[in-house]
């Protein structure tokens, strides 16, 4: 039964991104005029600006149902749907639309909850990959941080 409620808890996780992202798609500019305000204000698009804020609460509270949900699993299982998790997280297609790619990238670090749920060698090839993916020099603060912690055994 804890397989399920965590199984329901990461599919929940996966709807969010997947309508994260939708949303994102649907904040383009619709006209030239539209797409020039945008360019102008300080700020940028403030479609963009409302979905990020809505994605940081949804997001944070999926994660941390999932983490809960995780703790109360077999360690086997709790560790294959963190993997799960981490491809959704960190490994997602490289988006062609840079909003879209930045904003992923700037909630990559929300994935800092499920680490703990990795075993240690799953942990060390996760950060091989995110280094890969990422190089350290070049990633953010929220990045960093988290290769950080699925560098440490």
């Amino acid at each position: 039964m804890e397989a399920t409620s965590a199984l329901q808890a990461l599919e929940e996780l996966q709807a969010c991104y997947k309508a994260f992202v939708e949303k994102l798609t649907e904040c383009r500019a619709s006209n030239m005029g539209e797409a020039m305000g945008f360019l102008f204000r300080a700020q940028g698009n403030p479609k963009v600006g409302y979905a990020v804020e809505e994605f940081d609460k949804t997001v944070t509270g999926r994660i941390n149902a999932l983490a809960e949900e995780l703790a109360r699993c077999p360690a086997e299982e709790a560790a294959a749907l963190t993997e799960q998790a981490m491809e959704l997280m960190l490994f997602y297609p490289q988006p062609q639309d840079n909003t879209i790619a930045f904003s992923l990238t700037a909630f990559e670090g929300h994935a800092r909850p499920l680490v703990s749920f990795l075993s240690p060698e799953v942990r060390q090839e996760t950060a091989r990959r995110y280094a890969r993916r990422t190089p350290p020099r070049r990633m953010l603060p929220n990045q960093k941080k988290l290769w950080k912690e699925l560098s440490q055994l």
